[in-house]
């Protein structure tokens, strides 16, 4: 065999061997790219599904939670769809929508405050997921931008609220013991929370007067604790069970199991 025969008969299965690596190379990019895709639109949904838990627990907004629901469902099945085929995680990213609904329906989420002020960062963050992804629907034309106005004011509102009634339950706790200084602070933190609050809404006023009068109680001996039944309801949410029935720990420092 000739120098140029052994050349090209060495150099073509060489060059076979490198196209296919090339095109496995590239198969398996592509493959990759495709996981990489799919985790973020996992990421989003867990997120999600995490607020949604959260709302369900300590409000009672049915309508909210069934938009939220319906866009976890959609954010599951994209996951699913943007793994590459053949992914074992295809069969594992099933989401049943049917427990959430059905809590949904019963309506039970009535917390009025939050354990502590972890739980309060909890609740903002949630609750301000919750308000970006209703933006982005309305956006999308899923829902009305009316509906969004609307929902938007409703959990900034009782976002607020639950913010102010803790902060007031906290002071009431304090000056239940005789910790001046600390129930002072609390009371001016919720007093703040009102005044710098740009909604308006009837009870505004009324709940300022409210923690200004608890402020002055402080310091004159007299007893303005006009709803002792805020400190009551801290004290009966701080020896509730570790987590609640979607395994959401109460110390929010704790991971979160399913």
């Amino acid at each position: 065999m000739s120098a140029i025969g052994l050349v090209i008969a060495i150099a073509i299965p060489v060059a076979l061997v490198l196209f296919g690596l090339v095109i496995v190379g590239r198969r398996q990019q592509v493959k990759d790219e495709q996981k990489s895709q799919a985790r973020l639109v996992r990421r989003s949904a867990d997120d999600l599904l995490e607020a949604l838990e959260f709302l369900i627990v300590v409000d009672n907004h049915k309508e909210i939670q069934l938009v939220v629901l319906e866009r976890v469902e959609h954010l599951y099945a994209l996951y699913k769809e943007a793994l590459p085929k053949g992914d074992e995680k295809a069969e594992q990213a099933l989401f049943d929508p049917a427990p959430y609904r059905q809590k949904i329906e019963a309506g039970r989420g009535n917390r009025r405050v939050m354990k502590s002020d972890r739980e309060l960062r909890l609740a903002r963050r949630h609750f301000g997921l919750v308000i970006k992804v209703l933006s982005g629907l309305a956006k999308k034309r899923v829902i009305s931008e009316t509906a969004m106005l609307e929902y938007r004011r409703y959990l900034r509102l009782t976002l607020m609220e639950k913010e102010v009634d803790t902060y007031t339950a906290q002071g009431d706790v304090a000056a239940g013991r005789g910790d001046v200084v600390t129930a002072g602070s609390y009371y001016k933190a919720a007093k703040k929370l009102l005044i710098e609050f740009d909604l308006q809404y009837p009870e505004k006023n009324e709940k300022i007067r409210a923690l200004s009068k608890r402020s002055a109680s402080l310091y004159n001996g007299g007893k303005e604790h006009e709803e002792a039944s805020l400190a009551k309801a801290l004290a009966k949410e701080e020896v509730k069970e570790e987590s609640n029935e979607f395994g959401i720990p109460n110390n929010p420092n704790e991971k979160r199991r399913y």
